[in-house]
């Protein structure tokens, strides 16, 4: 029997395939997914997750960059996260939130403030400031922006013990899209 070799080649097949099947079109190693209905989009993030080769990383940025630098992260409450890294999750709900977090926007309105999650017999749980769920429960939809998931090649990351679904890689990487 041939043994299957795993390649970046086969995964980005994989994507499009998956692309593909949404009927979703890739211009210049992105995919525009604004006019689609949140229910598409996560089935559509949920279908990549299934298959297990790729993780998610979530940027609101007004930029769309072509590679994603490692950062000095800031998490003391678990051993991995406070590396010179990027980061990505295995879920989708995540990086899918913090692509739409008005970082920018938050920042104008408080000094300082808290956005985190964790998950709970497979529930995410979004935990917010006091200053930051004000504005939520106010309705202020300025909270919210356009930003980027970037889909990333889970064979470059390390998935630390105490990370959950969160990987890491101390490594520059190139998403595929």
């Amino acid at each position: 029997m041939e043994k299957k070799i795993k390649t970046i080649e086969s995964d980005k097949g994989y994507f499009q395939k998956i692309a593909d099947q949404f009927g979703l079109e890739i211009v210049d190693d992105h995919l525009d997914l604004r006019s689609h209905s949140n229910k598409d989009v996560m089935r559509f993030f949920n279908t990549l997750a299934e298959s297990k080769r790729f993780l998610f990383h979530g940027a609101n940025s007004e930029e769309r960059f072509n590679t994603l630098e490692t950062r000095q992260a800031n998490d003391a409450s678990k051993e991995s996260g406070n590396k010179k890294a990027v980061y990505a999750s295995e879920g989708t709900i995540a990086p899918l939130a913090t692509a739409l977090w008005n970082k920018r926007y938050l920042r104008s309105k408080a000094k300082s403030f808290v956005t985190g999650w964790s998950s709970d017999k497979g529930k995410k749980i979004f935990k917010f400031s006091p200053n930051i769920y004000e504005l939520l429960k106010s309705g202020d939809t300025n909270m919210f922006s356009d930003g980027y998931v970037y889909v990333l090649n889970k064979d470059n990351f390390v998935n630390a013990e105490d990370a959950g679904t969160e990987w890491y890689s101390e490594n520059d990487q190139k998403p595929f899209v």
